[in-house]
């Protein structure tokens, strides 16, 4: 039995007899010490099947006889075979998920891993990582990045790429007599990297990717065109997510996708039913690219997750995404990550609208850090009063100071279905925060139970909820949600 694989650690160590016991005068004169796994170490020759072992685990590449042996032995062999086989000898054969962790700290040791973690499979991920990442695209051989693809696609179900290498760009040859252009506009930019098409095609079973279109610890060689790619890249990215049956997350961070790039992507990537999470943060995603996301938004059934945190789309970008939002049916979204894009006032009288309609979705709003204030910021926190989809509401690094920590109190006091409300940095008074904080304890309280129509909402609104959504439209900038008008109901 192998001790340190069979038995967790933490147990062996609990249970283990402290060294002032083993110094007593009752246990220093035992001859037989039952607990101590490893009392014959250096005292009795090891077996003949220990030594028949050392020399198997020499000739892995001659014999295999992992099929013919018995379980205990394939532990011991386990043991002494080395970390660093040919893929090509160790992947088809070796399953002990031991060996692999062994040779993923081995090949990587600066990399942390926790948890419970399949860990062949993370060792060929992080294999095949190291191998795209470090390739020079110039001497790009594809037939050996399909072999090494073939051989572990079985057991890889993530791909990331912290960066990529860029092929070298060429220049157009000039005549003997011409003077050379050294205007950077003259010469036709080319920023290939290499294809991911034969890659992606052979790994069946991915369900995450994600990829980063730039070069670390560049240091004082950092260029603007190092982070940018090209059409022809998303097409041949494209064109290998086709077979991709099961792939649920696509994220592509801190890298040059611009509105027409996503455009592309997210016209292959509407045809897989299987997406689940969107993820673009960091990119250069205009009014156009989150156009083509809400038409994605409307069109897809499954997505549920979105995130576009530090893009630079404007009011059109928005109004295109609560559009989307409006719409019935359509992808049921859970959470939307909007940091670090600054908005405006029409921005946020936009997002009231749309809240106001959606009553089940999403269930998650981040707008960490998007420069709300004032009336923008009065209108973010207003919406809490109508709107009955949000649970989590993320506002940190705006100023909801002034009029805005009041509506935000009245709509929070109206409100029995927001149970987090993140107000880090926010500028507003500890008597608001702890009269929020007693408001969300009174909804986490209330989950699972029924509510009367008339307590989730104001008598005064029940049979007009017409009225209300004409309140939010995004041309009437001057009305602040919270705010109720006088009116008369009939009676």
């Amino acid at each position: 039995m192998k001790i340190p694989y069979l038995v967790n650690m933490n147990t062996y160590v609990a249970y283990s007899t402290p060294k002032t016991m083993k110094n007593s005068i009752a246990e220093a004169s035992r001859k037989i010490v039952a607990e101590d796994f490893e009392w014959d170490t250096g005292i009795t020759p090891a077996p003949l099947t220990y030594y028949a072992a050392i020399v198997l685990s020499k000739m892995f590449d001659k014999v295999n006889p992992l099929e013919k042996i018995l379980q205990k032995d394939i532990d011991i062999l386990m043991d002494l075979y080395p970390a660093d086989i040919p893929l090509k000898f160790s992947v088809p054969y070796i399953k002990d998920e031991q060996y692999w962790k062994r040779s993923f700290y081995s090949k990587f040791p600066s990399r942390k891993e926790m948890g419970t973690i399949f860990w062949k499979g993370k060792f060929l991920s992080a294999c095949l990582q190291d191998y795209l990442e470090s390739v020079n695209p110039d001497v790009f051989r594809e037939d050996d990045a399909v072999e090494l693809a073939t051989l572990v696609s079985p057991y890889i179900y993530f791909l990331g790429l912290n960066q990529l290498q860029m092929v070298r760009q060429p220049k157009p040859p000039l005549p003997s007599d011409a003077v050379e252009d050294t205007c950077p506009y003259s010469v036709p930019k080319v920023y290939d990297h290499i294809p991911m098409e034969p890659v992606l095609v052979k790994l069946y079973n991915l369900r995450e990717i994600s990829l980063v279109f730039g070069i670390n610890d560049l240091q004082d060689n950092y260029l603007t065109r190092y982070f940018e790619f090209s059409l022809a890249d998303c097409e041949s990215l494209c064109r290998g997510l086709q077979d991709l049956r099961h792939l649920r997350i696509f994220r592509i961070n801190r890298s040059n996708l611009d509105c027409s790039k996503v455009k592309l992507i997210l016209q292959n990537l509407v045809k897989k039913e299987s997406i689940e999470e969107l993820d673009f943060n960091h990119c250069k995603i205009g009014d156009y690219g989150m156009k083509a996301l809400g038409g994605f938004i409307f069109i897809h059934k499954n997505v549920k997750v979105v995130r576009i945190a530090n893009n630079r789309f404007k009011e059109e970008g928005i109004q295109g995404i609560a559009y989307a939002l409006q719409m019935k049916p359509a992808a049921p979204i859970e959470l939307l990550d909007f940091s670090l894009n600054p908005m405006s006032l029409e921005c946020a009288t936009m997002f009231a609208a749309a809240f106001v309609r959606c009553k089940e979705k999403p269930q998650t709003l981040i707008v960490n850090s998007c420069g709300f204030s004032g009336a923008s910021a009065e209108k973010m926190a207003g919406l809490l009063s109508l709107n009955r989809g949000l649970t989590r509401l993320d506002m940190a690094a705006n100023d909801l100071s002034g009029d805005a920590e009041a509506t935000l109190v009245r709509a929070v006091e109206r409100n029995r279905k927001i149970l987090r409300i993140d107000l880090r940095r926010t500028k507003i008074s500890e008597a608001s925060q702890a009269k929020i904080e007693e408001l969300l304890h009174r909804n986490k309280n209330l989950v699972g139970q029924d509510i009367e129509p008339s307590d989730d909402i104001p008598p005064l609104y029940l049979n007009e909820p017409e009225y209300l959504i004409w309140e939010y439209n995004p041309n009437n900038p001057d009305y602040i949600p919270g705010r109720y008008p006088s009116r008369v109901p009939e009676v």
